[in-house]
């Protein structure tokens, strides 16, 4: 289809009502700047069996590659930027006002429209849920966190009491007056367009009866319902709580939305969850990939097990730091290794006990929610993925690449890159039989001395540069400083700059700064001096923390490990099957199964282990990327139990 023929055609008749799917049209949009995430949004709504769909280019450079993707769209013509909008920017703005009259135009043609902000990502077809709700003139999304219903059904209203959030709405030729207010109510450039729908859609009616709970909104001139926040979910219903997963059913869509890292971060949820669609050369590097065997003492994920009652005050900070900072000491270690060898870092998954938040947490958590602890934080909860990570950062030295943590189970990686694996083992001081790494040993695993300096460790591992994958076990140890002071300061910059902050406390709500060099005398990126025993401070003050109290020192027990997911997640190659994929689905929930890794095992859990399940909640499509599968499924979750590994 050429080109010119999108800027003759805007938005018109003849070209919506040959895509309608079951009478109804979903509908984005976005700029060049988020090409990625659009092709994201139309390959997960095809995989769920969406073709009625269209994507609004807002920029002719956004056209142009639309088109050439034979993706459904048209020409908006914005004159608005081409690159990132900026969550709550003059841009953002501005995009939000060419939404609502978007939708204005699309009811205009008497169809029903779905709208849905392009940072998201559809895991089942939603047509079918929505056509239960014929009576329905608006449906929206909600910032509510909390399910008021344990199944499928729309939110009970006023208990869903959340802003209604306009990411996802449903509108139906009836709420054309509505739109109609709603645009001129945007004429106050001081409105933000979703406070203008949460006030026009709340002036409340008669309420309606259940089962269906919908309510009279605007004036009681129209059936307004709150989709489901667990299916139709938020940032943290989907990506934090996995309140799906909790109440065993199957979500529709992903929205990425309570995240810390601004578009980087968004791109990370959806990877971490195995929902972004990457390009094949996203799964393989020149160089290859450094990941950890991540070794988390039993006794750390005990601790933070326990319930944080009541307000977030400093005494309740202890068993949370210990246990991010333990992985932050073994993070360093292989950034360090992956700067030296030039190769990729792997992210593991990190377990944190507290929630994050822009205002003081309750109970360790946003107020009113809940869910089972520790828990897998978003990466965006720790790291600075938005100015430390992503960008490309002369003062850091070489830039970084990174991958999230589920990256060698997507079914998009790369099976040979997956299978060239090679363990480097740090051994314990003093130990005869620690080899120099001058070559793999026969067992394909790699002996090192511990607190090597860069020069040694890249002679080192020069014999196992043709493994795609460098697994480092016992990464705490593996690297002591760079040999070069020059690049030494280069790195204590690039980790100073790498950590995020955790927020947020009741009494001084200010955020606190996660540290890599928390285990060391050291200087911080704001040069405030921190001792042997580190203790926070409050943002970039010298104020300490009132009531800290450090994590008491672990005990023998210590030595029994919980490991990471790296080695649960690394696939056999029955894994690459969907019907592999269907078979873990099938198994009771207090079973384990695990294809491939170090130490993969099988078996029915304890009564007593269940109770220290944690739920990891990674959504996997039965899909091949050879076959074009429409299905959706959902893995039963890993539990922690798989966490255990040898001491």
């Amino acid at each position: 289809m050429a080109i010119h023929s999108h800027f003759r055609n805007a938005f018109r008749r003849e070209r919506v009502l040959p895509l309608l799917q079951d009478g109804l049209i979903m509908i984005t949009w976005a700029n060049h700047h988020y090409l990625d995430f659009a092709k994201t949004w139309v390959y997960n709504l095809k995989k769920s069996g969406v073709s009625g769909y269209m994507v609004g280019a807002m920029d002719d450079d956004m056209l142009k590659d639309l088109v050439e993707l034979n993706i459904n769209t048209w020409r908006m013509n914005t004159g608005i930027t081409k690159r990132d909008l900026g969550w709550g920017s003059q841009n953002f703005h501005l995009m939000g006002r060419f939404k609502i009259k978007l939708i204005r135009d699309v009811l205009a043609l008497d169809v029903t429209v779905v709208v849905s902000d392009i940072d998201t990502a559809w895991l089942k077809n939603p047509i079918p849920y929505f056509h239960r709700y014929p009576e329905a003139d608006i449906l929206t999304s909600t910032d509510q966190l909390s399910p008021t219903v344990k199944d499928d059904s729309l939110e009970r209203f006023p208990d869903a009491g959340s802003a209604f959030n306009i990411g996802i709405m449903l509108f139906r030729p009836n709420s054309k007056e509505f739109v109609d207010e709603w645009v001129k109510a945007l004429d106050d450039p001081k409105m933000w367009d979703q406070t203008a729908f949460n006030d026009l859609a709340r002036k409340v009616g008669a309420a309606l009866t259940p089962p269906k709970n919908l309510w009279m909104g605007y004036n009681g001139k129209l059936r307004v319902g709150v989709l489901p926040c667990a299916l139709f979910a938020s940032g943290h219903t989907f990506f934090v709580q996995h309140k799906y997963q909790e109440l065993g059913l199957e979500p529709y869509v992903a929205h990425a939305t309570f995240q810390y890292s601004g578009t980087p971060g968004k791109r990370h949820r959806f990877r971490e969850e195995m929902l972004f669609a990457d390009p094949p050369e996203y799964y393989d590097h020149p160089r290859g990939f450094v990941a950890i065997d991540m070794d988390i003492p039993k006794e750390l994920l005990d601790r933070a097990a326990q319930p944080v009652l009541g307000a977030m005050t400093g005494d309740k900070l202890g068993d949370h730091f210990a246990l991010v900072h333990h992985q932050l000491f073994r993070l360093r270690a292989a950034v360090a290794v992956a700067v030296i060898t030039g190769r990729v870092v792997v992210l593991p998954p990190i377990w944190c006990q507290l929630d994050k938040y822009w205002a003081p947490l309750y109970d360790g958590n946003i107020p009113g929610t809940h869910w089972k602890k520790p828990f897998i934080c978003p990466a965006d909860h720790v790291l600075d993925l938005e100015g430390g990570w992503y960008p490309q950062r002369p003062e850091f030295g070489p830039h970084l690449e990174y991958r999230e943590y589920s990256f060698f189970n997507n079914p998009r990686m790369n099976k040979a890159v997956n299978e060239s694996r090679v363990t480097v083992v740090i051994c314990k001081p003093g130990e005869a039989d620690c080899s120099n790494g001058d070559a793999p040993a026969p067992d394909g695993v790699v002996r090192l001395a511990p607190q090597l300096n860069s020069d040694q460790i890249n002679k080192a591992l020069e014999a196992v540069r043709g493994f795609k994958i460098i697994t480092l076990s016992n990464a705490a140890e593996a690297f002591k400083e760079f040999s070069s002071k020059e690049k030494q300061d280069q790195f204590v910059n690039r980790m100073n700059h790498y950590a995020s902050v955790f927020c947020c406390l009741a009494n001084n709500p200010g955020w606190i700064w996660y540290d890599f060099f928390a285990d060391r005398p050291h200087q911080d990126r704001f040069r405030r001096e921190f001792g042997a025993q580190w203790t926070p401070k409050h943002g970039d003050t010298r104020m300490e923390v009132e009531g800290y109290v450090p994590a008491k020192p672990l005990s023998g027990a210590a030595t029994s490990h919980r490991r990471g997911l790296l080695d649960v997640l690394h696939h056999t190659d029955a894994s690459y099957h969907a019907s592999a994929s269907l078979e873990r689905d099938q198994q009771p929930h207090n079973s384990m199964v695990i294809a491939g890794g170090a130490g993969a095992s099988s078996g029915a859990l304890t009564p007593g282990e269940l109770e220290q399940l944690q739920v990891v909640g990674l959504p996997r499509r039965l899909q091949s990327e050879r076959e074009q599968l429409q299905e959706v499924r959902f893995l039963s979750a890993m539990e922690l139990n798989a966490m255990f590994s040898s001491p």
